[in-house]
């Protein structure tokens, strides 16, 4: 591990040291089963119960305890960097956020997997979701020639939901250009069959992926990118004619939603598809079941889905992988388990308990519903073409200025080409400071 980088990584939070007991793996050469134990890090998600219900697939199957620690989202990391800088063992397992997976690699927190089984390869069927899988400690970035540190748990995706009533009325067809996104909001206003023709985030958490997860949507979907080339040339594109059109149908968009763009994170935006008030929705595919629920939605039985336009997704991950210094005779097992979670026979369990899977031959599950069904069907085509825009290690500095400025861009206080060359100056330089590579 790379005891300087982690240091810098975890700051201030050396002192918060966990109160942890570690915990007891498979003896050294030891048969796996009855006895053995492990503890998984996880986050506190509404797609938990999918999770709980594999784990217990999993020990029925094994005989291996498994115990679940959830912690709020954001402090998933935090447990992860102390758990790291102290050396405490307290995880077998590390659930990372994708948005942090740079760091924790660059800082030599993750064990590739082939250090634990040097026979490790990676099963066809996983999706790899743009290289999430493979990190290039030289070029500190994600890419096929580097070493598999983790695998995707939780296969979240931006999606476009709509309200198949609304379109029909009005004779539209899901928008396969965020132009046409754009006339069919205006069509739906213009003719009252729904108070917001187009809902998503506006409002910004600076340093955390809320307002620019969703624009990236957008941004990808036009031509468009976060930088010139990623892994190779570093210089951010933020005022590139593709990039400076995104904020123009960014702004477009949220001045056919609610009145204070601002004002609107996720929860305000499915609330607004959920009551009826919006007729299109660009929010995460985790989002998509709570919309046919009749406890919980006025529209169940009239959302439809389909692909973001110019067929490119976001990620938004979950990822499964091991500590860096996890014990020798603790590595098998905990493979093992990261193995069968993401199995064939694991993530169908998973899916058909609400859980996004994240391998081609786990979407066809025999025990899912047919709602169900609607939008992983959309979710396994956008998967191939997906991108992570926030694959980097200068993530909270980066967000911080997107999530000040996208907002400004939407409500109209700020231009769109002025926003966004102020961004481009702006990101230079954090790039810069981050000691990333910019010019080829």
């Amino acid at each position: 591990m790379k005891k300087s980088q982690l240091t810098i990584a975890v700051g201030g939070l050396a002192a918060a040291a966990l109160a942890l007991s570690g915990c007891s793996g498979a003896a050294a050469g030891g048969a796996l089963g009855s006895g053995d134990r492990l503890v998984v890090i996880t986050s506190q998600a509404p797609w938990n119960p999918a999770y709980d219900a594999v784990v217990a697939a999993y020990e029925e199957a094994t005989g291996v305890d498994v115990e679940l620690r959830p912690f709020p989202n954001p402090e998933v990391k935090t447990q992860i960097l102390n758990d790291a800088q102290n050396g405490s063992h307290a995880f077998d397992v590390y659930q990372v956020n994708e948005v942090d997976l740079a760091q924790l690699n660059d800082a030599g927190i993750l064990m590739p997997f082939t250090d634990a089984d040097p026979d490790f390869e990676l099963d066809p069927e996983i999706f790899t979701y743009d290289d999430v899988t493979n990190w290039d400690a030289d070029a500190r970035a994600f890419g096929p020639g580097g070493e598999v540190t983790s695998v995707p748990l939780m296969g979240n995706l931006q999606i476009m939901m709509y309200r198949t009533d609304v379109f029909d009325d009005l004779g539209l067809e899901p928008a396969t250009t965020w132009d046409g996104v754009v006339e069919n909001a205006q069509a739906v206003v213009d003719s009252g069959e729904a108070r917001y023709g187009y809902v998503q985030r506006y409002q910004g958490v600076p340093g955390a992926p809320g307002v620019t997860y969703d624009f990236a949507g957008i941004l990808y979907g036009l031509g468009g990118s976060f930088f010139v080339e990623p892994g190779v040339d570093w210089t951010p594109a933020f005022d590139s004619p593709e990039a400076i059109r995104a904020a123009e149908v960014f702004h477009e968009l949220a001045q056919l939603g609610p009145a204070d763009p601002k004002a609107v994170g996720q929860a305000e935006a499915i609330a607004a598809m959920q009551g009826g008030d919006a007729a299109q929705l660009d929010v995460v595919a985790a989002a998509a079941s709570s919309m046919n629920d009749e406890a919980s939605s006025n529209v169940a039985g009239v959302v439809g889905f389909a692909p973001l336009p110019g067929g490119v997704s976001a990620t938004g991950l979950w990822n499964l992988g091991l500590p860096a210094d996890l014990p020798e005779d603790r590595r098998e097992l905990a493979l093992g388990f990261i193995e069968w979670v993401t199995s064939e026979e694991g993530m169908e369990v998973f899916a058909e308990n609400g859980g996004i899977p994240t391998r081609a031959d786990a979407y066809d599950a025999p025990g899912l519903s047919p709602e169900a069904s609607t939008y992983l069907d959309v979710v396994a085509e956008s998967a191939p073409t997906a991108v992570g825009p926030f694959r980097f290690t200068f993530g909270s500095d980066f967000l911080t200025a997107t999530e000040t400025v996208l907002p400004e861009i939407a409500a109209g206080d700020l231009g769109a080409e002025e926003g966004m060359k102020r961004l481009q100056e702006e990101l230079t330089q954090v790039v810069a400071d981050a000691g990333y590579p910019m010019g080829g």
